[in-house]
C-alpha cells in the first residue's frame, strides 16, 4: 500500500515541505530514499570548514540540501550509535551498549518501516555494526537486523592486505604484503585467525594501496549500489537503498593518489596546551598512542585520504541517480555513525565524549527544495532521522521513535520551533548533554575512578580545552545542566 500522493512547495524561504493533495489529475510517486553513511568520520570535510581536507562531492551534495553543523550521534561507538539511529531509540532504549550486538527483530526499524508501507529496501555493506576489516576480508553479515531488507549485499574486499605501501605507525617498521596472501583469500582458504596472527592490531596499519580503485572496498560497495539504482529506476515501486562506506575506519586504506594529495609534512597535528588535562577526569580520555610527531602526522595524512576517496564514491552514487532521472523523486542523507578522535586531548578513536567523537556531519537533500544550500546551526541527534524521513515520505508515524521531525529546518534552517533545545550522547558510564554554548559530561563513579564532571564554553572554547565544571563561579550552571542531563537519561529509557 503506497502512502498518499505528494506535492512539493515552496516559499521565499526555500523547501516548505510536502502537502497532501487527494484532489490532483495526476499523482505523484512516493519518493525514493538513497541513504549513504560513512564510518568513524568527524567533520573533517572542505563543507564544514575544515583547512585541509578536500571532499568537493559531499560539498556539492550539500549546495542541493541542508547540512547540520550541530548534528550528534547518541553513542560514539558504531554498534550502539547504528542500532540506534535505525530504530529511532535511545541506547538506554535498545539495550545496546557494545558492538557485536544485533537490533531485536521486534523492533521496527527505519527501513523495515519503510517496507512495511511499499517500499522495496536493501542494503549494501556496512549498516549495522560489522567488525572493520574483519567482516569485510570475509565478506560475512555482523549484526544485521534482517528484518530491515529485502536484500542484502556485502562486500569482500582484502582491505589490509592490498598490494602498496603497508605500515603500522605503532609498530614500525614499514612492511609490506606476503604475496601469498592473496592467493589463500582467492582460493577462500585465508581464515580469520590467521588474518588477525599475521597483521596484529589492524587500528594503525595504512595501506596505500597500487590496485586499482576499483578493488577497494567502498568503491565496490558504490558499484554494487549503483548498479541497483539501475535495476530499480525500472521499476515503480519506491525503493529505500542504505549503502555503508567502511572509510574512514581503519585501517585506512586508500589509493596512493589520495595519499599524494596530502603531503605529511603538511599535516597539522591538534595542539594540546601545557596543564590542559589537569583538571580532566581520567575516565574522559583514552591512552595516548606514545608515537613521535611523524607518526601522528601519518595518520592524520592516512585518514584524509580515506575521506577524500570515500567522498569520490559518494560523488559517483549522486552523479548515477542525476543520470537515471531519479534525483526529483529522491531523499538523498549523508551521514556518519559518529566522530573520531585524531589526538585531540591526547585521546584517539571513539568511545569518548569530546566533541570530535560525538558531533557528525549530517547533509539531507530532498525533491523539491527552492533555495538550497543553507545551513542549519540547531541542536539535533541522529534519532531524527527516523521521523524526519518518515515525514518526508509521508508515511504514518512509528509511535516508539524518539526522535523529533526535523522537516521544519529543512523549509527554514533557523527555525525555532523544534521542541529539543539540547542534544544527548553518551557511552556505557558516562553521558554528555550539548545546550546552548555549553558542553556538559557527567562520568560517574566506576570501579576506581570518582565521579568527575567537565564543562566547556563552546563559543569561547571550541576545542574544549579549559574545563570549567572545577571553578566554582560556574557551579550554577552546572547544576542546572546536571538536572537536565539526569532528566536526558531518564527520557532515553522510556
Amino acid at each position: 500500500m503506497f502512502p498518499k500522493s505528494l506535492i512539493f512547495f515552496c516559499s521565499t524561504f526555500g523547501f516548505s515541505g510536502f502537502a497532501y493533495s487527494s484532489d490532483s489529475a495526476e499523482e505523484s510517486a512516493p519518493p525514493n530514499v538513497l541513504f549513504i553513511i560513512s564510518d568513524d568520520l568527524n567533520t573533517a570535510l572542505s563543507g564544514y570548514g575544515h583547512p585541509q581536507v578536500n571532499t568537493p562531492n559531499l560539498d556539492k551534495l550539500a549546495e542541493s540540501g541542508v547540512s547540520f553543523t550541530n548534528a550528534y550521534c547518541q553513542f560514539p561507538l558504531c554498534g550502539p550509535s547504528r542500532a540506534s539511529l535505525f530504530s529511532g531509540l535511545y541506547p538506554e532504549k535498545t539495550g545496546i551498549l557494545k558492538n557485536n550486538v544485533s537490533l531485536a527483530d521486534e523492533i521496527v526499524s527505519l527501513p523495515q518501516h519503510f517496507a512495511d508501507h511499499g517500499y522495496w529496501s536493501a542494503r549494501v555493506g556496512k549498516i549495522y555494526h560489522m567488525d572493520i576489516p574483519h567482516d569485510v576480508i570475509m565478506g560475512t553479515d555482523g549484526a544485521d537486523h534482517a528484518p530491515s531488507w529485502d536484500e542484502k549485499h556485502n562486500i569482500r574486499s582484502l582491505e589490509t592486505f592490498h598490494p602498496g605501501l603497508v605500515s603500522n605507525v605503532t609498530a614500525p617498521p614499514t612492511v609490506q604484503l606476503y604475496p601469498e596472501l592473496r592467493d589463500q583469500w582467492d582460493q577462500d582458504t585465508l581464515n580469520l585467525k590467521a588474518v588477525k596472527q599475521l597483521r596484529g592490531q589492524h587500528s594503525w596499519v595504512i595501506v596505500q594501496s597500487t590496485e586499482r580503485d576499483e578493488e577497494l572496498a567502498d568503491s565496490l560497495a558504490t558499484d554494487k549500489a549503483i548498479s541497483i539504482l539501475k535495476e530499480r529506476a525500472e521499476d515503480k515501486q519506491p525503493f529505500f537503498l542504505a549503502v555503508g562506506l567502511v572509510r574512514p575506519h581503519f585501517p585506512f586504506v586508500a589509493p596512493k593518489a589520495d595519499f599524494d594529495d596530502y603531503p605529511v609534512e603538511a599535516m597539522e597535528i591538534p595542539e594540546v596546551l601545557p596543564g590542559q588535562l589537569e583538571n580532566v577526569p581520567p575516565q574522559a580520555l583514552s591512552r595516548d598512542l606514545k608515537i613521535g610527531q611523524r607518526e601522528r602526522q601519518e595518520i592524520l595524512q592516512a585518514y584524509y585520504a580515506c575521506i577524500t576517496y570515500m567522498d569520490r564514491q559518494v560523488g559517483r552514487l549522486v552523479e548515477s541517480v542525476d543520470q537515471l532521472g531519479l534525483r526529483d523523486n529522491t531523499i538523498i542523507v549523508f551521514v556518519s555513525d559518529h566522530g573520531y578522535l585524531l589526538g585531540e586531548h591526547l585521546s584517539w578513536k571513539k568511545k569518548l565524549l569530546w566533541e570530535e567523537a560525538t558531533r557528525v556531519p549530517l547533509i539531507i537533500s530532498a525533491p523539491g527544495m527552492e533555495n538550497p544550500g543553507k545551513h542549519s546551526d540547531h541542536l539535533v541527534e541522529l534519532v531524527d532521522l527516523y521521523p524526519t524521513l518518515t515525514a518526508l515520505a509521508n508515511l504514518p508515524e512509528q509511535s516508539a521513535v524518539q526522535g523529533l521531525n526535523l522537516e521544519p529546518l529543512l523549509s527554514d534552517p533557523t527555525d525555532g520551533t523544534l521542541e529539543r533545545k539540547d542534544a544527548f550522547t553518551q557511552t556505557a558510564t558516562s553521558y554528555g548533554l550539548r545546550q546552548g554554548k555549553w558542553a556538559y559530561m557527567w562520568y560517574p563513579k566506576v570501579r576506581k575512578n570518582p565521579e568527575g564532571f567537565t564543562l566547556y564554553d563552546m563559543e569561547k572554547d571550541p576545542n574544549q580545552r579549559y574545563n570549567l565544571a572545577t571553578n566554582p563561579e560556574f557551579d550554577p550552571i552546572r547544576s542546572d545542566l546536571h538536572v537536565r542531563l539526569l532528566e536526558r537519561i531518564d527520557l532515553a529509557k522510556k
